[in-house]
């Protein structure tokens, strides 16, 4: 299943209160009718009564639900796993350290101009999105990272693999973005940023939901970093301890 584009853009769309009025009088006129002629002979103001009903629905929600927006986003997110094995080379013989995390969330933190909306959920959503999936092996890190839009044919792929020694750590943090919603408002949002550090400086940064999988990926990533400092510690004691030896 592929994400329907122009079908998604319609749950972002302003709410159309002219059809929206037009379909609550459709709706009146409709229960007026059932009620004066009774079930069998206002059979057809029972259908328009109904028909009056969508089309409010449709003014105030493009005929998008909450759940049928997440449902584009999963498209994707079930699709990694599969991603990432086809376009990873792991090694003919390595060791799998923990089972692969995925996560991800609604990307509030790009930089281009997007509408965000509340759902009847009370959740917040907008076109973009941030998925990824970690693989833990006794090799790396390898990430297969992708940030793409259900609005359009925009997704940006990442497939990266980090050495256990090169990652200095990673941690998840709370930061405030101001966001444009679908009826002309601004809103200011904590949304949860997850930061990959790496030893030369550098840092990934990626949009999350803070759920279980994220304090996962967290502690192992930190336990596997102490063991690397460990080994690499023992073997230089080793190193100096065979060199006095000699």
């Amino acid at each position: 299943m592929e994400i329907e584009f122009e079908k998604n853009k319609k749950y972002f769309m302003k709410k159309n209160w002219i059809l929206a009025y037009i379909a609550i009088g459709v709706i009146v006129v409709g229960i007026v009718f059932v009620a004066l002629l009774g079930f069998r002979k206002g059979l057809w103001a029972i259908f328009l009564t109904i028909a009056g009903v969508v089309a409010l629905i449709a003014s105030l929600t493009g005929g998008m639900k909450d759940a049928d927006i997440d449902a584009s986003v999963t498209t994707v997110t079930n699709r990694l796993p599969e991603h990432a094995h086809e376009n990873f080379k792991f090694p003919r013989r390595y060791e799998v350290l923990h089972p692969a995390v995925t996560m991800g969330g609604y990307d509030f933190t790009r930089k281009e101009e997007f509408v965000a909306k509340r759902g009847k959920d009370l959740k917040y959503r907008c076109g973009y999105y941030c998925a990824l999936l970690m693989n833990f092996t006794n090799d790396g890190l390898r990430i297969d990272s992708q940030k793409f839009s259900i609005l359009e044919d925009d997704n940006k792929i990442d497939l990266l693999h980090f050495a256990w020694e090169d990652i200095e750590g990673s941690s998840l943090e709370e930061e405030e973005v101001t966001v444009h919603l679908v009826d002309g408002s601004e809103v200011t949002l904590p949304v949860n940023v997850y930061h990959l550090r790496l030893k030369d400086g550098s840092e990934y940064t990626y949009c999350v939901r803070n759920d279980s999988d994220v304090d996962e990926a967290i502690d192992v990533i930190y336990r596997q970093t102490v063991r690397t400092k460990q080994e690499a510690l023992k073997n230089l004691m080793e190193e100096e301890q065979q060199q006095k030896q000699e």
